[in-house]
């Protein structure tokens, strides 16, 4: 089932939207006197696709230049924004290819990565998600207020996935999305940044099916996470011993299953 009818269906919260991308100060002088008209639209966010297309098409040399060439990238990611969010998925989705072909800004995947996850295409979102983490050096002045973004809208899509193949009974996908969370947190605590990752939290607010799945994706995330065999079969011993009827041998309860399948 879509993450989205999940989230629907459970009244869970969405991963919340990227921002559009800012443009830089430092990028503007080669083009400052062309860039002019358009600026207080940015600034105002009134810019239109209609626009940013006058601006490239009368400026075609001056976007080829370096700096030029920052502008260009900025505009391309900035008209599919306002398509994708116009309803034009589709175009939105190649005017970013366009503009990570002008240059690999780590918003503009971030950008992506957050239109794909609203399409629901989640190998994909997550996908563009790591290739702007790779990039982050490049996040430039803005580079706090990005990450919060990325890791936030990341983490939390990755455990929404795990969520919903809990509450949906597909054990495949969530062990996709809680490895996909887990490999995340790894990354951002060797780099420091595991605060800006989102924990799981079980609301006394929601439905009791609800408190239930969250309390078993927390279990798998914990359980998944263990890289020692040893101590993973511990850790689950524990928690087979308290569900486990007393009196009865986990020993006997498997030879029998065992014996079960094999006889038929």
């Amino acid at each position: 089932m879509a993450l989205t009818t999940v989230r629907e269906k459970y009244g869970l919260e969405p991963p919340k939207d990227m921002p559009p991308k800012e443009i830089e100060a430092d990028i503007l002088p080669v083009v400052e006197i062309q860039f002019a008209a358009l600026r207080v639209s940015i600034e105002n966010d009134t810019l239109t696709v209609k626009q940013i297309d006058a601006f490239l098409h009368e400026n075609t040399e001056a976007m080829l230049s370096q700096q030029g060439q920052a502008v260009h990238e900025f505009l391309l990611s900035k008209k599919a924004f306002l398509l994708f969010n116009n309803g034009q998925q589709e175009e939105g989705l190649s005017e970013y290819d366009r503009a990570l072909s002008v240059d690999q800004t780590p918003s503009t995947w971030a950008l992506k990565g957050s239109a794909l996850l609203q399409l629901d295409r989640l190998d994909d979102a997550f996908d563009a998600f790591r290739h702007s983490y790779s990039l982050k050096h490049k996040f430039g002045p803005q580079k706090q207020a990005y990450l919060v973004d990325l890791l936030g809208t990341w983490s939390i899509a990755a455990l929404l996935r795990g969520l919903s193949g809990i509450l949906e009974q597909d054990i495949r996908e969530a062990e996709i999305g809680v490895f996909e969370y887990i490999e995340l947190l790894r990354e951002a605590t060797g780099d420091n940044l595991e605060h800006l990752v989102l924990q799981i939290a079980v609301e006394d607010t929601v439905s009791e099916q609800l408190q239930v799945a969250l309390q078993e994706l927390a279990l798998m995330v914990r359980l998944l996470s263990i890289t020692d065999p040893f101590e993973g079969w511990r850790e689950l011993t524990k928690e087979m011993h308290k569900v486990w009827p007393e009196g009865l041998s986990a020993v006997d309860a498997v030879r029998e299953e065992r014996d079960r399948e094999w006889s038929q």
